[in-house]
């Protein structure tokens, strides 16, 4: 039983310039930008999802957000459920998306919340940290549902007729809208909705389970929520991306050291015109290297016997590189690889082609992508993809509701 509640929202006040207060996630943005969005304006939401010490300062940042909110920086919605939209650019067309920003209540995940990734300690304590501090979630994480009759976005066409509370314009030209849901027609049906759903955890692993174990720890009732963007599963605004792998110099692998898993196939395609659809009858992965284009078809032994995961999970094109390659070729984690610092991950193939060019990286593993529906089948037969298998687009902003603990 999945259970979802609205909520008293704390959000910038409306006289200050919303464009430049907004940034990405707190987990996507790289090191090198991070000044960039700190120094957009002294109230910039990423003051205090990354805050501006190294290393990270809680008790400074926890003193910031009281301040904002003492100053009325920040400011107190009235309880409500909260839609928010995206409009963006997709190629050559304008596409949009709607979710649902609610509180969730916490469980232990794999029966009603679906994890498909693994987690590391570090990310999970630095948010842990953040929570004991502020008792606040500063940007949601986001969640999958199944809506196959589309009976929310029906209410999300009605909603969007009224006066949104928050529209702002991205630094990417996204545009991002938000209204308050608080009538009690629409708060009944949304908690109702939701009790026979199952929830894919899409962003935000690391927060959740920071929160259960805060919960656990605190065993206080008002931490058994974590405030959650909902999106339905059958948006077509909702884009799974793949995750490109390139590698600098040193890393070093032999073109025939493939063949102890793959037949090779050369390629007479550009790298960007590479076919990236993923094919359960026909897997495969690429390999780009000295200018060349390399299909590599995992054969049919590669497959282990293993009682943990579907034959499904063993052909996803993650599964293939980290199982055939890194630990089946040179018996390494891509852990241990991404520690060493000879990997760079990448969503756009017009960028690791621009990488390959460069004089740091010679080689890069492409992936196919994913699709979402096998995302969530796994997810529900509680199977998790290995790490950075999906990206999840576009990704929520940060700085349009917080939601503040009671207590």
């Amino acid at each position: 039983m999945v259970k979802v509640h609205p909520f008293s929202a704390l959000r910038f006040n409306s006289e200050l310039p919303i464009n430049s207060l907004i940034a990405p996630p707190y987990d996507v943005i790289p090191k090198e930008e991070r000044e960039k969005y700190l120094g957009m304006h002294p109230y910039n939401i990423t003051h205090l999802t990354l805050g501006d010490s190294l290393p990270v300062n809680y008790e400074e940042i926890k003193e910031l957000f009281l301040k904002w909110i003492d100053s009325q920086v920040l400011i107190t919605e009235s309880p409500g459920f909260y839609l928010y939209k995206q409009e963006f650019q997709w190629g050559d067309r304008y596409e949009y998306n709607y979710g649902l920003i609610a509180l969730l209540e916490l469980e232990p995940l794999g029966e009603n919340i679906l994890p498909h990734e693994h987690t590391f300690s570090g990310p999970k304590l630095d948010r842990l940290e953040l929570l004991r501090k502020l008792r606040a979630n500063l940007e949601p994480i986001w969640g999958i549902y199944e809506d196959k009759d589309s009976i929310l976005r029906s209410i999300w066409r009605e909603a969007e007729k009224e006066k949104p509370i928050i529209k702002a314009h991205g630094w990417d030209y996204r545009i991002h809208t938000v209204w308050k849901l608080d009538k009690d027609n629409y708060v009944n049906l949304l908690e109702n909705f939701f009790l026979d759903k199952k929830v894919l955890i899409a962003d935000g692993h690391h927060r959740y389970e920071a929160s259960w174990l805060y919960y656990e720890e605190s065993k206080d009732p008002n931490a058994k929520y974590i405030m959650m963007l909902m999106t339905d599963l059958y948006d077509p605004g909702i884009k799974l991306l793949p995750t490109h792998r390139v590698l600098k110099n040193n890393i070093g692998i032999e073109l025939n050291a493939f063949r102890k898993y793959f037949d090779l196939y050369l390629e007479d395609n550009k790298i960007e015109n590479l076919d990236l659809s993923f094919k359960p009858n026909n897997p495969y992965i690429y390999y780009a290297v000295d200018n060349k284009l390399f299909k590599l078809v995992p054969k049919a032994d590669y497959i282990k016997e293993n009682k943990e995961h579907s034959e499904l999970w063993w052909i996803l094109p993650t599964t293939i590189l980290h199982k055939g390659v890194w630990e089946g070729i040179l018996g390494k984690t891509e852990n241990e690889l991404q520690e060493k610092g000879v990997i760079r991950f990448s969503h756009d193939i017009k960028e690791v082609k621009s990488l390959l060019y460069s004089s740091d990286y010679k080689s890069a593993f492409v992936l196919p992508s994913i699709p979402i529906e096998i995302v969530y089948t796994l997810a529900v037969n509680r199977e998790r993809l290995p790490q950075k298998s999906t990206y999840f687009y576009p990704k929520p902003v940060s700085g349009l509701i917080i939601w503040r603990m009671n207590g």
